[in-house]
């Protein structure tokens, strides 16, 4: 008999999401066949007691399918009628978007025993040596709760990749992405510029220009609606994203009011670390490259500040 085919079957349609063929697998499973894991020191003595947390860790994972990589295993005649199977594989899932993985190395022992005629697996232990393993803590953690941890670091990865550190505003590369997806109507782009914002590093430091950074991005937030796009570009530079602004008309309403709010902003204790801001805005006409768009809210931008300064200008 070959076992290692038995056992390599076994283990593929365990870890797969095709969880209702195991019960045709399991037909070659003792019904008091001995279940041992050292996920949590699970023991489970016959099938009674282990199928019904299968079956439960089955609907968990749903359509969570571990691939079966690297399998090898040996086969040794213990007694003419007892044959051990043993050996290893890696456990290997990506997710659909390829940023979280799960990469872990696998051992396994079955012990097969012929009854009645017929060949049965009375023992299986399968454990996963971990290298990251802490003192009192066991391995694996169910598959559920091990794809549950990596999907939250990629989240948690990715929400930073797509932040800015130092104001907790989405950086431009995120701006980017966002741009490709926009369907807003009647949008407005609005690149916003501090004003002699060198002069308070220089004679302030840098942890009072910090500060002034942090706050000036509450303020543009608190400024716009909840589904506008407030993003930093870099150094003291912002840009806004704002949509169902009708007309002109509603886009200078907006651009006045956030140097009202931006003037309000102000602190007895800032003395002159408060800068001023410039404004340059232009409407989003449908289809166009976020780079020629930029462009004349740019333009708009550098005639505030070559010209009045605090103030706002329009590129239509």
């Amino acid at each position: 008999m070959d076992f290692c085919k038995w056992t390599e079957k076994l283990w593929k349609i365990y870890f797969s999401s095709e969880g209702e063929k195991i019960h045709k697998v399991l037909d070659y499973v003792d019904e008091n066949c001995v279940i041992i894991g050292t996920g949590a020191h699970e023991l489970y003595e016959g099938l009674e007691h282990f199928l019904p947390e299968m079956d439960k860790e089955l609907k968990e994972r749903r359509e969570i399918s571990f691939e079966c990589r690297n399998y090898w295993s040996r086969q040794v005649e213990v007694l003419p009628d007892v044959c051990l199977a043993y050996g290893g594989l890696r456990l290997w899932w990506e997710s659909d978007d390829h940023v979280a993985c799960i990469d872990m190395d696998t051992r396994f022992s079955v012990l097969y025993r012929r009854k009645d005629g017929q060949w049965k697996a009375v023992h299986i232990h399968q454990s996963v040596p971990n290298k990251e393993q802490a003192a009192g803590e066991y391995y694996p953690k169910s598959l559920v709760e091990r794809v549950k941890e990596v999907q939250e670091i990629a989240d948690k990865m990715t929400e930073l990749a797509q932040k800015d550190a130092m104001t907790g505003l989405i950086n431009y590369r995120a701006f980017e992405k966002i741009w490709e997806t926009w369907e807003e109507e009647e949008s407005w782009l609005f690149l916003i510029d501090f004003d002699n914002f060198k002069r308070i590093n220089d004679t302030y430091g840098h942890v009072a220009g910090n500060r002034v950074l942090r706050r000036m991005a509450r303020i543009l937030e608190a400024s716009v609606r909840a589904r506008d796009v407030v993003c930093r570009m870099g150094g003291d530079e912002f840009l806004l994203l704002c949509g169902r602004l009708r007309d002109e008309e509603n886009a200078r309403a907006l651009a006045q009011r956030i140097l009202e709010n931006v003037l309000h902003g102000r602190m007895e204790e800032d003395g002159g670390k408060w800068p001023a801001i410039s404004i340059g805005g232009t409407a989003v006409r449908r289809g166009e490259a976020l780079e020629t768009t930029m462009n004349r809210a740019d333009q708009a931008l550098y005639y505030v500040k070559r010209t009045t300064k605090n103030g706002y200008h329009f590129n239509s």
